[in-house]
Formats: structure tokens, sequence, C-alpha cells
């Protein structure tokens, strides 16, 4: 309204009236009918949109000598503005602004989700990747029965012959999952609850933790987001980005072990127990890689960009055969190491869906989680006899690394 009405307007008195008798109408604006409303400008006329005399950046940045007027017959602390009248008598604006009191809503104190499922993939690529996930989720399951641990967690991590301290993430686990396998009502919260204090002891002590300690860290957190992604989202489960913190922090440490130990090369390669021990580290390693690689062809795994592998290979290296994995001591190792006398030959699967053989000497630790060089182009293309010879000695590890194949052609 032009500040003329304002002042002689009835409805103001009528308004104060109202408010003296204790009737107060919600922040004090002035309330006007639709045929008042439409006599506000110029001879009754509606205002003409397209006349280019209209300045909207007038009514949009009110000027700053506006005044400020309080009603004191209504008590309240509502206030009214009155704008400065413009050139233009078409556009003689009051603006009203609401309470003080009311104030913009706080953000969302909910931690946001980070585990999310990628967009839905075609009819026979959604199935693939629905038994990929059925397969990632039996892992922990798996953990539930004795003596009996996921493919990528080495039965020597658990074993007597380990400190406790290098195995204690690991065995902390074990225990949790089997505390949730009871039914016991309010298991699953407490559950989360220690999953919760493990991630940030985690983050707190990664400085100070060695490469076994490491290791077992990242194998309990990824049996943590397994279990995670089989049950959903809940309010129990509700720190995604804790846990994935967790996993780049640990990835770190896990990098400058590596770097250490490629220093000490010379002191590591002295005796058969160290040997052997030294290869359940770095094939613990790949197997672990296959399996976060995997989660995040499933879902955004933002750890995964920390590994990186070239473009023209998925998944690399894949897994050692099953003899020398479930070989129980080094002695058992060396026989079966012993039986082939060529070097072991290491596998990958390109971004084409294709199985290829890794140069002897490709492989090698550097900053990054694991890092690898390009294949060399001057090899042939595989053959199929490539996956005969590769899942001829693969494990429970080889059915997962197939249905990837299969997702990504």
């Amino acid at each position: 309204m032009a500040p003329s009405l304002v002042a002689d307007s009835p409805i103001v008195e009528n308004r104060q009236e109202a408010s003296n008798d204790g009737d107060v109408i919600l922040d004090s604006a002035l309330v006007l009918s639709d045929l008042e409303l439409a006599n506000t400008g110029g001879g009754g006329e509606y205002l003409d949109w397209d006349d280019p005399g209209i300045d909207f950046a007038g009514l949009l940045n009110p000027q700053t000598n506006d005044e400020t007027i309080q009603y004191p017959s209504s008590g309240a602390s509502s206030l009214t503005r009155h704008s400065t009248p413009s050139t233009n008598p078409t556009i003689q604006v009051q603006q009203v602004i609401s309470s003080p009191n009311v104030s913009i809503p706080r953000v969302p104190t909910s931690a946001v989700r980070s585990l999310i499922q990628r967009p839905k993939m075609k009819t026979g690529a959604q199935k693939i990747a629905k038994l990929m996930l059925h397969t990632l989720k039996s892992y922990p399951r798996m953990m539930l029965r004795h003596n009996t641990l996921p493919p990528f967690i080495h039965p020597h991590l658990i074993s007597s012959d380990v400190e406790n301290n290098h195995k204690e993430p690991v065995t902390n686990c074990i225990s949790l999952v089997h505390m949730i396998s009871s039914g016991v009502q309010g298991s699953r919260k407490l559950f989360w609850k220690n999953v919760r204090l493990e991630c940030e002891r985690l983050c707190e002590e990664h400085l100070n933790l060695d490469k076994w300690e490491l290791l077992a860290a990242m194998q309990a957190l990824s049996i943590f987001i397994l279990i995670r992604l089989d049950e959903g989202e809940t309010d129990h489960n509700n720190f995604d980005s804790l846990l994935l913190k967790t996993v780049a922090v640990i990835a770190k440490g896990l990098s400058r072990s590596d770097i250490k130990c490629n220093k000490q090369s010379a002191l590591c390669n002295h005796g058969l127990e160290a040997n052997w021990r030294d290869w359940i580290f770095v094939e613990s390693r790949r197997r672990l890689s296959v399996v976060y690689r995997v989660v995040n062809m499933l879902l955004y795994f933002e750890p995964a960009a920390m590994c990186d592998l070239q473009t023209d290979l998925v998944l690399a290296p894949l897994p050692a055969k099953k003899q020398l994995w479930e070989a129980g001591d080094e002695f058992a190792w060396k026989t079966e190491s012993e039986r082939d006398p060529g070097p072991q030959t290491d596998f990958g699967l390109t971004a084409n869906g294709e199985l290829v053989k890794l140069d002897e000497g490709q492989l090698y630790c550097s900053d990054a989680v694991l890092l690898y060089t390009s294949i060399n182009t001057r090899t042939p293309p595989s053959s199929t006899d490539d996956w005969e010879e590769w899942c001829s000695g693969m494990d429970g590890f080889g059915g997962l690394v197939m249905l990837a194949a299969s997702l990504i052609v």
C-alpha cells in the first residue's frame, strides 16, 4: 500500500482496537480484502507488469534510510518497516516483516548417509549386482562358524602364535559379530556403539600401529561396512562418515608401512618364516583390495579413490592360489610353492572383462594404497585358458571375481 493509505486507513484503527481487546492479529500484518488489494494502485487498476518503468530491484532491495515503527498498543514485538517512497507512484510499497522471534530452522543434526547404492542398472546387470551383494554379505556370517573366516582374513592372523595386540581389531570384530548373532534385544544398538568407539580409537591411535595392526584394523572395518550394507540405514548405524574416515586413515597408514618395508627389504627377507609372513601380509592386502573395489562397484565408496589403479584394470592383482592361501604353516607353504618351479603368475581383470596375466615385476608399493604399473602392451590378448588356469586354483573368491567380470561387460 502507498504510505498515504496507511495513515488514513480504517483497518489500522480497527487492528489497534482489536489489539486492545486482546484479539491480536498474527505478526501485526495489515489484512486487506481482495477489492482493497486491487485498488492499491493508480485509480483502482492492476499493475502493468510489462511496463518497462517498473523497477523490481527496488522491491527486493529496500533503501537504507528505512524507518521502523512499533505499535505500542499491541504490546507485541513485531515490527513494520516503511521503505522510502519510489518516484513511480505505481510501485509505492509498504513492506512488512514478521516477528524477529521467528528464526531460520537449524541445520538437521542427523549424519549424512554416504554408503549409497549406485543408480539402477539394466535387468541383467541388476541381478548380477544383487548376487555380488549377497556374496559380500555372506562374509560376516562365515565368522559365526568355528574356525571359519572370510577368504580375505588369513587364519594365521588370529592364531595363538601372533601377539595379541597385532590381532586385537580382528578378534574384537569376531566377538561383536557373535554378539549380534545371539538375537538378544538391544544387541544391535550395543554392537554399533562399540563399532563407533572402535573407529574413534583407531583414528586416534593409527600413528602408533604397526603394519599388522593396520591390516587387522582394515579387515575389521570391512566386516563392519558389510554388516552396515546388510542392515541398511538404521538409527543405530547412522555414522557412515566416521566409518569412511577411519578407512581412509588406516589406508594411509598402510601406505606408509609399505614405504618403510621397501627400504628394509633386505632385512625383511631372511629366513623361511619371515618370507611366509611377508607373503601373508601382501596377499591379505590384495584380497582386501578386491573386497573394497567390489564394494565400490555397487556403492559410492569414497575411499576407493585413494587406490590409483590404472584405468585399463578393474581388479588387480587377483588373489593367489587356494593351496598357498590355505597352507597351515611355513613348511606347507614352501612345499606348495616348490611344486610350481616357475614364478607365481599374477592375474588382473581389465575394464572390458578380460582376464590377463601381469608381467613379473610390475607390481610395487608407493604412496597410494595399491598402485600398479600398466600391463605391457606387447603382451598378446589373453585367451579363455587364462580363466580356466586361474579358476582351477581359486578358492571362494573366484565366484566374486567372475561376477565382477560379468557386471562390467
